[in-house]
């Protein structure tokens, strides 16, 4: 039972295959916006989009042990039937999205770009009914994706009180925690590990974009900040390790939760990496930084793009410069991906930096940042992200 338009199996055919699925894992991939797509290209430039995404996914398809089938108009299901385990569903849906990161199609002279969104389960019971509400609350909230699980349906609650103590509980539970992945050296020993932002919840995966968002939307960041400050430093007595502490643009902004960091933490235990987001730095924000590094702080910036960007932060400002995930990735078809990381690693050595080459998912990639001279490494080559606690 195969669709006409794309030539994948059909929903009847999906239908007939998860009521024999032992253990099904179900992703529910929606193109966003397709009708504006329409209205622009056309029915027939919607139909010819329709069938090169089902091109895409089907590649992914068979490259991940997973069959596809399409569901309705632009919503495509991927399964795969396999027991549950953490680090193998998480290495699936980033490589699904860096699949589907800045997918573009040529049609009549022209390039129409495809976002998605994706809904996932991992149940059993009404796996196709609760991959639909995950997608819901992903489109709402809008985010890249979002597993199905209490805490995802609460969200499709109308009422304000039920998500605000939604997330309270979470943080009061500590139900909202760090995984460890190290950083390793060129002989594969851990230099750190950085804590990743996860949600403890039964067979589910949340985007930590999701609940950060929340966070801020209902007054509580400052609350779950204070939380996650306070793990990353009970997680280096067990780790025996530094742990690095992802921090936005705007933390390092806010007086209250810089004074709480430099007060709370051990600087010797617990490093600070910077996320911010190609932001040309301000003077606030390297003022901090400088407060931070005369206080003995290990600092790291992280996803950095160019060698002008790098350029922004003086000599000794910070120790570590991971470069970009992109051009990581992108290592292996563009060449343009390799000189740029050339360019920030001869800066970074000029300035006594070490560079970092994280989001290593093959060995090819892996290969590549050696050979230009990284100083450490990171991803799920390297090592899967856990608990460590």
């Amino acid at each position: 039972m195969k669709d006409r338009l794309t030539d994948v199996a059909s929903l009847d055919a999906f239908v007939e295959a998860v009521t024999t699925c032992k253990s099904p894992k179900l992703f529910l991939v929606d193109i966003k916006r397709f009708k504006a797509i329409t209205i622009a290209h056309g029915d027939e430039g919607g139909d010819f989009i329709l069938r090169r995404f089902a091109q895409t996914l089907q590649t992914f398809a068979l490259s991940h042990e997973m069959t596809l089938y399409r569901f309705v108009d632009d919503t495509f299901l991927l399964l795969q039937n396999a027991p549950f385990e953490l680090s193998k569903m998480e290495n699936l849906i980033f490589a699904l999205l860096d699949t589907l990161k800045n997918l573009a199609y040529d049609y009549n002279d022209q390039t129409i770009r495809v976002e998605t969104v994706i809904g996932i389960s991992f149940d059993h019971f009404n796996a196709l009914e609760k991959a639909q509400k995950a997608l819901r609350v992903a489109k709402t909230e809008d985010q890249p994706f979002v597993t199905y699980s209490e805490f995802a349906n609460t969200l499709l609650s109308e009422s304000e009180e039920a998500v605000e103590a939604m997330m309270k509980q979470a943080i009061e539970r500590e139900n909202i925690t760090l995984h460890c992945q190290a950083v390793v050296d060129l002989s594969e020993q851990a230099c750190y590990y950085e804590g990743l932002l996860r949600l403890c919840d039964r067979q589910t995966l949340q985007s930590p974009k999701l609940f950060l968002k929340i966070a801020h939307e209902r007054g509580l960041y400052d609350a779950l900040f204070r939380s996650i400050v306070h793990k990353a430093c009970q997680l280096t007595q067990v780790a025996h390790r530094p742990v690095a502490l992802n921090l936005s643009y705007e933390d390092l902004l806010d007086a209250e939760r810089l004074a709480f960091l430099r007060h709370r933490v051990d600087p010797k235990n617990v490093w600070l990496e910077v996320e911010c987001e190609g932001k040309t730095p301000c003077e606030s924000l390297l003022k901090s930084l400088s407060t931070l590094k005369q206080e003995g702080f290990t600092l790291i910036l992280d996803n950095v793009k160019s060698a002008e960007y790098l350029a922004y932060f003086p000599q000794g400002c910070v120790d570590y410069v991971k470069l970009h995930g992109r051009l990581i990735r992108d290592f292996a078809i563009d060449p343009n991906a390799q000189a740029t990381c050339n360019a920030m690693i001869d800066l970074a050595r000029k300035q006594g930096i070490q560079t970092i080459a994280s989001q290593l998912n093959s060995r090819a990639a892996r290969e590549i940042a050696r050979n230009l001279g990284c100083d450490l490494f990171q991803g799920f080559i390297v090592e899967q992200p856990h608990d460590i606690a």
